[in-house]
């Protein structure tokens, strides 16, 4: 077992140096995406410290806990977008046949696709969004702060299932790059608390589309408004979520087409 998370460890910080080494040959274009991903995040911040001195309460959230939303939104983002970024370049894998090399290696070739490309680019804003975190801390219980541990960990795992559901769609389909983006637009709705929306809404991103369990949840558990109830749906539901992913990632396997057949 610990062999195997040594080749896997191996196989991710060879594909992330790769990944580093042609982000650094194209230094310029790195340099503005970083400033252009800062400055939509301080605009943004700038925008609810604005509405603070005008509104003192949006759907019964403070502009305080609002940034607190807006900083977990970003946590959660930002993470998919670094180690998940491999998925934006499968489609090419699938009409190419790349893919096909990836099945005969013994690496799980799920960990390959996703693992693919590290967005190193993103680290900056990652880093802000913990110190932004970090400062809200004292502020916060020890309860809150473990169930949001909780809370957090199965929202990575659905975030994980998203993204294998998306490489199976495109296994089928060969769309890659319209169904992540459907999924990235949605959740974008999650900057601000999910409860803001009408009710078909909030049931579509929580039972259709598990971005309430990904963005809204583990800021509720950070800011105390979560019960036990919704801590275990949330386990519950990214178990079962990915457990669903897996298996339709293997049907999807079952369909797929050698470029070579």
């Amino acid at each position: 077992m610990v062999a195997k998370l040594k080749t896997y460890w191996y196989y991710w910080l060879k594909s992330s140096t790769l990944s580093l080494e042609s982000l650094l040959a194209t230094r310029l274009s790195s340099l503005l995406f970083i400033i252009g991903k800062l400055g939509r995040f301080f605009a943004f911040i700038w925008v609810l410290l604005i509405l603070k001195d005008n509104i003192q309460q949006v759907s019964g959230y403070s502009i305080d806990q609002l940034i607190v939303f807006f900083l977990i939104y970003n946590l959660f983002d930002t993470f998919g977008q670094i180690f998940y970024r491999g998925i934006y370049w499968f489609r090419d894998e699938i009409i190419s046949g790349t893919f096909d090399f990836r099945l005969l290696k013994p690496i799980n070739p799920l960990f390959q696709i996703l693992t693919s490309h590290t967005d190193f680019l993103d680290i900056p804003l990652l880093i802000l969004v913990i110190i932004g975190l970090l400062i809200k801390l004292p502020q916060i219980s020890f309860f809150s702060v473990v169930v949001f541990c909780v809370i957090s960990l199965a929202a990575f795992l659905a975030i994980t299932a998203v993204h294998i559901t998306v490489a199976a769609i495109g296994v089928i389909t060969t769309e890659v790059d319209h169904t992540i983006w459907i999924f990235r637009d949605l959740s974008a709705m999650a900057r601000v608390p999910i409860d803001i929306y009408v009710e078909f809404i909030r049931f579509f991103l929580t039972f259709i589309i598990p971005v309430s369990l990904i963005f809204t949840l583990p800021a509720k558990a950070l800011l105390n408004l979560t019960s036990l109830w919704m801590l275990l749906a949330a386990v519950t539901g990214a178990v079962v979520f990915y457990l669903l992913s897996l298996c339709f990632w293997r049907y999807a396997l079952k369909q797929y087409s050698s470029a070579s057949s």
